[in-house]
């Protein structure tokens, strides 16, 4: 991972700073596997005897200070936070004190060490993914590529879990339609197309075969960044996070 990240930058000096935190994140996500993390029917958030340990972690790693994590904590020491609903596009109806988009990011980054164990407590690599949703966590797609077998692949910014779709078609509403759906080809960004669709107005990056096996669907996703920059402006909207924990990644908020 480490010489695929210090190569982009060297590409494209202008993803420094993203992918410098994509780093620390991986190091958050490292430090805690070794953690009994529960992820049973009843189990939609972190258990109270470890939920000290996760945010100590993450603010030595993310590089916050701990006190400015203490609201989010206490909602999860008060069981108001499902993880659950994390993919689904909610965040807590009640106040905490963040931004919107803030409070989204943090759910995300905290949240990874749980969606990765639920995906290892349940496997189902390779699966189709019905109603364009990761059977592990219900997260929509928004990287894919053609795999060795000719079939348009899809990988889950939550829990990891990679699976399958329809080749053709959107992958997030699943419509047909060929006349609401656009590719977008850019220059200087070989190996990236963008497949859009008119009719949720939904996009997902397409991404060279070759690419995902030398930098990872993650990785990938944070090269293409300046693409989500156009898209957006157009009025396409991501389903899920990038491994930042970004949705909205638009100049115009």
């Amino acid at each position: 991972m480490k010489a695929a990240l210090e190569d982009i930058i060297r590409q494209k000096p202008h993803l420094a700073e993203p992918l410098r935190f994509y780093e620390k994140t991986v190091k958050f996500l490292e430090s805690i596997r070794e953690a009994p993390i529960k992820t049973g029917p009843h189990q939609n958030a972190y258990a109270p005897e470890i939920i000290g340990k996760i945010f100590e972690r993450f603010s030595t790693f993310i590089g916050l200070p701990e006190g400015s994590l203490d609201p989010l904590k206490r909602a999860m020491e008060l069981g108001e936070i499902d993880f659950t609903r994390l993919p689904l596009g909610e965040v807590p109806a009640f106040s905490l004190p963040y931004a919107e988009d803030d409070l989204s990011m943090l759910l995300f980054l905290v949240s990874r060490p749980y969606f990765v164990a639920l995906r290892e407590s349940c496997s189902r690599d390779d699966r189709m993914w019905e109603e364009g949703r990761c059977p592990v966590c219900n997260a929509q797609p928004t990287v894919t590529w053609i795999g060795d077998n000719g079939r348009r692949r899809v990988s889950c910014s939550y829990c990891g879990t990679t699976g399958q779709v329809n080749r053709t078609g959107c992958p997030v509403c699943l419509t047909v339609d060929s006349a609401k759906q656009k590719v977008l080809v850019f220059e200087r960004e070989e190996g990236f197309k963008i497949n859009t669709c008119d009719l949720c107005r939904s996009y997902v990056k397409n991404v060279d075969a070759g690419m995902i096996l030398r930098l990872t669907p993650e990785i990938a996703d944070l090269a293409s960044l300046p693409l989500d920059i156009v898209v957006q402006e157009k009025g396409y909207v991501r389903r899920s996070p990038n491994p930042l924990g970004m949705r909205k990644i638009s100049t115009r908020g």
